[in-house]
């Protein structure tokens, strides 16, 4: 069975995880996270499976955003 939701699991833990020095990406990275966020639980509270399953393929991919920055920089 297809565990729904764990890159929104990841996301969240990631937006709670201080980066020190902030990098100059970090604040855009953290809004765009944080509206995925915002999302995934308004479909979770709505039980819009579909939409979850939609917003934890973007949460993959803002996940995936971030390693990059890291990498980068």
């Amino acid at each position: 069975m297809e565990h729904i939701g764990k890159n929104v699991e990841r996301l969240q833990e990631l937006i709670q995880t201080p980066v020190k020095p902030p990098p100059s990406w970090i604040q855009s990275w953290q809004a765009e996270a944080e509206h995925v966020l915002h999302l995934a639980n308004k479909a979770k509270d709505t039980n819009d499976l579909e939409e979850l399953k939609r917003l934890d393929t973007e949460a993959e991919r803002v996940i995936k955003d971030r390693e990059g920055f890291v990498e980068n920089n």
